[in-house]
């Protein structure tokens, strides 16, 4: 396995990449690669697009902005890891964690007693202009998972006795997880972040929510009220966030985004006509907006300042999404009085507590398991759209049972990462990925019948539970887990051991609670016999399937309506079309990856421009002396000449002449940019489509076997 750590470059980013392409380190630079840059002139790359960055968003540069991201990747000695293996897992773990996006620099030292890659990575990205972003330890795990994964499909550590994993690792199934005093500083910290604009206003937020920051020689410690002790600034970020610099660049960012956001959205709400005029005039605008699903919270983002996300309470009452209603409706912008919350109540509120590390300890089959390391296992598995996808499952998460099979502690509210083929990311739930597991091993549920007294509603939709001795107000089990007898008066439910089942609590708390199948159905029990008549129940069942009767027959004359809208007669009709839609999302992805190749080149290419642009002046300089002083002038201006030369040279290969207008070459970017997005939002189209004519097939073949009317 391989260890990694990664840290902020904010100056000196020549010396830094002198010092991992050295000769004597890299096998005389023979273990040195550069992504989409020459290794030689990579801080003149990194450089140039950065100017073209800000270029193209009429920006000041900032001089407290990160130049790179030092990423250092160590390989254990006991790994029987060769320089060029080692090198290989480097660049993979370099382009998988940049998207292929950024420019980078892998260099693999073979100097000392373990082998270890450097990995310089720009902060700006070439493709689309964005800051590389990272999370204080979220962006280390990130990196750390990529890293095991690549280890163990390289073979490196490989566990031949899988129960080891459980032996080494004991089970932790139930148990929550520990917020501890670090985490608790970080978030705090975070949320001061998120929303001053100047240090003593930092410093009264993070003294409201119980820190006390404190500069001990070149680093801060913040205490926690009730800790006992102090915490460094570089023990809770990975990166330069929680420093004095790092704070002070943060705090200068938010000035200027937050002021520009308060700026727009004020210009916008004096012309907008209602809030679907307002959504697309903030787009127009290049200010992205998106929801906390837990909170319910807004969040702003300024595109064109590259900026983070902006909480809406940030801003002002008068941003909120009430105050955004209220000036809509009454075309004036009303600053709300100050309500009488405290700056901690505010964070309790908003802030995302912690999950259970496990809510649910899933079996493994064979065939989900891909390979098995010391740090865990690496499973193939599917996202929500049933794309296969690579998982990779920590050690701490994975324990063995008595009779040795592999189990799984999946946390239900967890989001997990997905690696698809590609090397892109995506994510599942927790409660989705359990589901998953289950029907693919074919766990089977529990059936339990119901007595009336627990049933507190019933609908189409399903079967509304109540258990008011338990703690349970309402909790909904969907229609398709429903069985109906109206014959003998039955209702019964099938509940899957190991999902979790969502319920309203009776306390009269706003928050959900969540109960674990096998648990329901332990509480539910087999409430009456089969054979008991339950002639109450009967009747609510009949009700029930009287309304279904007349919604099928409502369903039947839509899809009737629209067969024959369509020309569509069978199932076979359906299927020939979700065929072409099926080309048709073939044709559009193959369209998007051909554009976004084309705006890499086109990049590349805008780059060249710009290094030929600011450094012809040198190299006519140089070709202008005379022989005698050259070799004098290029060792004080190499970087630069040889930046020059390699730029006409590509260039020269691609046809394209120096004159051409830089601007030009940036508008073409931004023009394929639109055409990708347009591209993108046709496939979303299409998918939809797709899904919808599955559906109608669906109700077809259920109306050809007799299914939908009995």
């Amino acid at each position: 396995m391989a260890i990694t750590k990664i840290h902020a470059i904010k100056s000196t980013l020549g010396k830094a990449l002198a010092y991992i392409e050295n000769p004597d380190k890299t096998d005389g630079q023979m273990l040195v690669s550069g992504y989409n840059c020459e290794p030689q002139t990579a801080s003149i790359d990194f450089e140039m697009t950065a100017v073209l960055a800000h270029k193209a968003r009429n920006l000041q540069r900032k001089r407290s902005t990160n130049l790179a991201y030092h990423l250092i990747q160590s390989f254990s000695p006991e790994d029987a890891v060769t320089p060029e293996q080692a090198h290989e897992l480097g660049k993979k773990l370099a382009f998988e964690y940049t998207g292929g996006k950024y420019e980078y620099v892998v260099a693999t030292h073979i100097d000392k007693g373990h082998i270890h890659n450097h990995i310089m990575i720009n902060a700006v990205s070439f493709y689309d202009y964005k800051k590389l972003r990272t999370v204080p330890y979220r962006t280390a795990r990130q990196i750390r998972d990529i890293s095991d994964r690549l280890c163990i499909e390289a073979h490196l550590s490989v566990i031949d006795d899988p129960q080891k994993i459980g032996q080494l690792y004991p089970e932790n199934a139930g148990k929550k997880k520990s917020v501890s005093n670090r985490t608790e500083i970080r978030k705090r910290l975070n949320f001061c972040l998120e929303r001053a604009t100047g240090y003593s206003q930092f410093l009264s937020m993070a003294k409201e929510l119980e820190i006390t920051p404190t500069i001990r020689g070149k680093h801060m410690s913040y205490l926690l009220e009730g800790a006992g002790r102090s915490v460094r600034d570089n023990s809770l970020s990975d990166t330069d966030t929680f420093t004095y610099a790092g704070i002070c660049a943060r705090l200068s960012d938010n000035a200027q985004e937050q002021k520009y956001l308060r700026r727009t959205i004020t210009g916008i709400l004096s012309t907008a006509t209602g809030m679907a005029d307002f959504a697309d005039k903030l787009k127009t605008a290049g200010i992205e907006t998106k929801v906390k699903k837990a909170t319910g919270q807004v969040l702003y983002r300024a595109t064109v300042l590259d900026g983070a996300w902006v909480p809406e309470d940030a801003l002002g009452s008068e941003f909120t999404s009430e105050g955004i209603e209220y000036a809509l409706k009454n075309g004036e912008m009303q600053i709300a009085e100050d309500a009488e919350i405290t700056l901690i109540d505010r964070y309790q509120e908003l802030t995302i507590q912690y999950p259970e590390v496990c809510t649910a300890a899933v079996k493994l089959s064979s065939r989900q398991i891909l390979s098995a390391g010391k740090n865990g296992l690496v499973l193939q598995v599917h996202d929500d759209n049933g794309n296969p996808a690579k998982l990779m499952v920590n050690k701490s998460e994975v324990t063995t049972s008595p009779d040795g099979e592999i189990i799984f502690n999946v946390g239900n509210d967890f989001s997990y990462d997905l690696v698809y083929e590609d090397g892109t990311h995506g994510t599942i739930r927790g409660a989705k990925l359990i589901q998953q597991i289950d029907e693919e091993n074919n766990v089977l549920p529990l059936a339990v019948v119901l007595t009336e007294d627990q049933i507190k509603t019933m609908s189409l939709r399903g079967v509304t539970i109540a258990l008011p001795s338990k703690g349970i107000e309402r909790l909904f089990i969907p229609e398709k887990y429903v069985v109906c007898n109206a014959a003998n008066g039955q209702c019964a439910v099938s509940l899957y051991p190991n999902h979790q089942y969502s319920y309203i609590p009776t306390s009269g708390e706003n928050k959900r609670n969540s109960i674990q199948g096998d648990q329901l159905a332990a509480i539910l029990g087999v409430a009456i016999n089969p054979s008991t008549e339950n002639t109450t129940l009967s009747r609510r069942i009949a009700a029930v399937e009287r309304r279904m009767g007349i919604e099928n027959a409502k369903n039947l004359g839509k899809v009737l309506l629209g067969m024959t809208s369509e020309n569509m007669y069978t199932a076979a009709d359906y299927d020939k079309a979700i065929l072409s839609l099926g080309k048709k999302q073939i044709d559009l992805t193959n369209k998007i990856s051909a554009m976004q190749e084309k705006r890499k080149e086109v990049a590349a290419v805008t780059k060249s421009l710009q290094i030929c642009k600011t450094y012809k002046p040198v190299w006519m300089q140089y070709v202008e002396l005379p022989m005698s002083q050259k070799s004098v002038f290029y060792s004080g201006h190499s970087t630069e000449l040889q930046a020059y030369s390699s730029a006409a040279k590509n260039l020269e290969k691609e046809g394209i002449d120096q004159s051409v207008d830089l601007d030009k070459a940036i508008g073409f970017t931004e023009q394929l940019e639109r055409k990708i997005e347009e591209t993108k939002e046709q496939l979303r189209e299409t998918n939809s489509e797709e899904k919808k004519a599955q559906q109608e097939r669906k109700k077809v073949l259920d109306i050809q076997e007799n299914h939908t009317i009995n």
